[in-house]
């Protein structure tokens, strides 16, 4: 009789979020994933392909966090400048979160066409949040919104460009 696993998705993700963070990409198996769930890696790929595939789901579980920061920001800021530097804030930390795994991803040998393939669609869902912005203060520049997204998601990825910039840079062109 096979055994019943309760919320298997949700443990997997859990425990391997836990190892990424403790042991980094390079220190997460799906063998250590499945140890730590008491499961049998074969229940693993039930659910994910393979390592980046799991990696990514966690990754994607705290963009969604992040957009519920921007959707927030854009409802509810008084000015384009304070919703700007929000959207700015949420995309940092999530950046910042996620900094040496990228970077372990990389020296693992991960292509970066994996990460550039994403890349529109992320610019995509933060110009919709500039969007929902602009045309909550009756801002007439929402087509400046994929411009302006591109160089909030630039400048959060950059350590040495903080949200002053960004401020300056929605002041002046909205």
């Amino acid at each position: 009789m096979p055994k019943i696993i309760d919320r298997p998705k949700e443990r997997i993700l859990d425990a391997a979020r836990e190892i990424l963070f403790r042991d980094g990409y390079a220190g997460l198996s799906l063998r250590g994933v499945a140890g730590e769930c008491s499961i049998a890696v074969g229940t693993i790929y039930n659910y994910f392909a393979d390592k980046d595939t799991l990696v990514a789901s966690v990754m994607m579980e705290d963009w969604v966090k992040a957009m519920a920061e921007m959707e927030t920001a854009a409802q509810t800021a008084e000015t384009a400048a304070d919703g700007t530097e929000a959207i700015y804030r949420s995309i940092r930390r999530f950046a910042e979160q996620y900094a040496d795994v990228w970077e372990q991803f990389f020296r693992a040998g991960g292509s970066p066409t994996v990460v550039s393939s994403r890349h529109g669609m992320l610019r995509g869902q933060i110009a919709r949040q500039l969007e929902t912005l602009l045309h909550r203060l009756g801002k007439q520049d929402a087509a400046l919104a994929p411009l302006l997204a591109e160089t909030v998601l630039s400048a959060a990825m950059q350590p040495d460009i903080g949200p002053e910039p960004i401020r300056v840079l929605a002041d002046r062109l909205l």
